[in-house]
């Protein structure tokens, strides 16, 4: 995950710390040439704050901190443009004009999801897909398209993966899950409804549950064995469309089959020359 995108998601930070997350965000390229001394003196936090601080990021010290400001910097700057999530057209737009917009709003929303990616977090989830017997996916009603498309790509290339979109019948899936199985939950805010449910009774089970969610805390973040983020600018009622949360939610599958599918590339890759030949 981006250094930027993890300092702002962490809500467990004390006021001081706070104070220092927000100089950091603020003032990213005036703490690299700092040692701890000089980050105290000019963020006005004490050296016992700033050591707290790196390790709620969990991170060895701060010059590790001071390499990913350095080097994700970047990244970070390409997400703050000024786009507006909930109403990225206006009324008396020209086509012209709405088409630049989406441009600025795919490319805002794909930088957004990267910075979201932990990458060990990632690493651990293919690892659980590719040694399941099943993959259930239980996605929420608006991500059932994205969820389908994961799930046909995985099905080409012989996954043995199943795709629920009724409530009840992901609470029966659930409750007959095993160990050996692996579950994604697809569930933005938790709208859905008895999807807390369904994953207390994948728990019960063994199961391994992958929650995909936004990054704004939920309940059912407490019953998930791995967590993966899509971007979560967008108002869960006012907008046009959910242009960028669908984006966002398609990079991330795609990125979880591509990576699944690196696994064992050529064999992966025959598979699906092979199978096509066939139809």
């Amino acid at each position: 995950m981006n250094i930027f995108t993890k300092i702002k998601n962490i809500d467990s930070f004390t006021h001081t710390e706070q104070d220092l997350a927000d100089f950091i965000l603020s003032h990213p390229l005036d703490i690299i040439n700092c040692d701890i001394h000089e980050l105290a003196k000019i963020s006005y936090v004490s050296t016992s704050t700033i050591y707290r601080f790196i390790d709620k990021l969990e991170l060895k010290g701060l010059s590790q901190l001071k390499m990913l400001v350095s080097s994700q910097y970047e990244d970070y700057i390409q997400e703050q443009d000024d786009t507006d999530y909930n109403y990225p057209f206006k009324e008396f737009d020209t086509h012209h004009t709405i088409i630049h917009k989406m441009n600025s709003l795919y490319h805002q929303t794909l930088t957004a999801t990267k910075n979201l990616i932990d990458l060990k977090e990632l690493m651990k989830v293919v690892q659980v897909l590719d040694e399941a017997q099943r993959i259930l996916i239980f996605p929420g009603v608006g991500n059932i398209y994205s969820a389908g498309s994961f799930e046909q790509n995985m099905k080409e290339i012989g996954a043995n993966v199943i795709i629920e979109t009724y409530p009840y019948h992901q609470y029966l899936a659930s409750i007959a899950s095993h160990k050996n199985d692996a579950i994604i939950i697809i569930s933005y805010a938790n709208r859905a409804t008895g999807m807390l449910d369904i994953m207390k009774e994948a728990k019960k089970t063994g199961a391994k549950v992958i929650l995909i969610s936004s990054t704004k805390y939920n309940p059912l973040f407490d019953y998930a064995d791995y967590q993966l983020y899509f971007c979560s600018y967008e108002n869960k009622e006012e907008k046009i469309a959910s242009f960028s949360s669908k984006l966002s939610l398609q990079y991330l599958l795609d990125c979880l089959y591509a990576c699944y599918f690196n696994r064992r590339y050529k064999e992966n890759l025959n598979y699906r020359i092979h199978s096509y030949k066939e139809l």
